[in-house]
C-alpha cells in the first residue's frame, strides 16, 4: 500500500531533475558521437557548445543530489516505459510515485538546453 502526502513543489522539481538531467547528458552524448562523424566547418565550436551544455547539466545533476541527500528523499525505483518513466522514490518518510510523459521529457530537455546557452526557446524559430 503507497501512503502519500503532498509534495513541494521543490521535492518534485528535485526528483524531476534527478531523472531529467542524466537523460539530457545521453542525448548531448549521443549528438556529440554523431557530429564527430560529420564533416562540421567548426567542430571546434559545435564541441565548445556541447561541453558547456553538459557542465551544466552535471552540475545542476549534482545539486540536485545534494540537495536530495539533504531532504532525505530516495529514489528506490524508476522504469521505462512506452509511455515515459515512472520512478517511486521516499520523502519524508512517505512513498510517491512519478510519471513522466516522453513528450515532457523531450521539452524539458529542450528547454533546460536552451537555457543553460542563455537562450529563449521562443526565438528558436527566429535565431536562423
Amino acid at each position: 500500500m503507497m501512503l502519500s502526502i503532498g509534495l513541494k513543489p521543490d521535492e518534485t522539481k528535485l526528483v524531476k531533475d534527478y531523472i531529467l538531467l542524466p537523460l539530457l547528458l545521453d542525448v548531448l552524448e549521443h549528438d556529440r558521437s554523431i557530429l564527430c562523424r560529420a564533416d562540421l566547418k567548426t567542430p571546434e565550436l559545435t564541441n565548445a557548445i556541447i561541453d558547456h551544455l553538459q557542465a551544466a547539466a552535471l552540475s545542476d545533476l549534482a545539486q540536485a543530489r545534494r540537495t536530495m541527500r539533504e531532504y532525505a528523499i530516495k529514489v528506490y525505483e524508476d522504469r521505462k516505459t512506452k509511455l515515459g518513466i515512472e520512478v517511486e522514490f521516499v520523502c519524508r518518510g512517505y512513498h510517491h510515485k512519478l510519471s513522466i510523459l516522453w513528450g515532457l521529457i523531450e521539452a524539458e530537455i529542450e528547454q533546460r538546453s536552451y537555457t543553460y546557452l542563455g537562450l529563449q526557446i521562443a526565438d528558436k524559430g527566429s535565431l536562423l
